[in-house]
């Protein structure tokens, strides 16, 4: 069942199939196959997503090659299928982390 679309923000526009786009789907991907990320049951559109044990402090537009380059070795699923950040949880505070529906210790995109 999907509770909803975990979604990166603020990103630098840029044209994908001629749409302008500034924000991305986070997924947990295999060469086989990509699971869109769910966010925590209860949470709603607007909520912030925190990584645990880091404080909270976005750009004002992100850049999403930057991103990639710097953290997306250290994006994965962990062994019970909560997404990470260098083996601490995202999550929505008070409501619960996110999760894939079935990738275990994979790369999140």
């Amino acid at each position: 069942m999907c509770r909803g679309n975990v979604v990166m923000c603020n990103l630098k526009p840029a044209k994908m199939r001629g749409v302008t786009s500034e924000a991305m789907v986070m997924c947990a991907s295999t060469p086989a196959k990509v699971e869109v990320l769910s966010p925590p049951v209860g949470a709603v559109p607007g909520d912030l997503v925190h990584c645990e044990g880091y404080t909270r402090q976005p750009d004002a537009q992100l850049n999403p090659k930057k991103i990639f380059e710097t953290c997306a070795p250290d994006l994965m699923t962990n062994a019970d299928l909560v997404a990470c950040y260098k083996g601490s949880a995202l999550h929505v505070p008070g409501k619960g982390n996110v999760v894939s529906q079935s990738l275990k210790n994979v790369n999140v995109k």
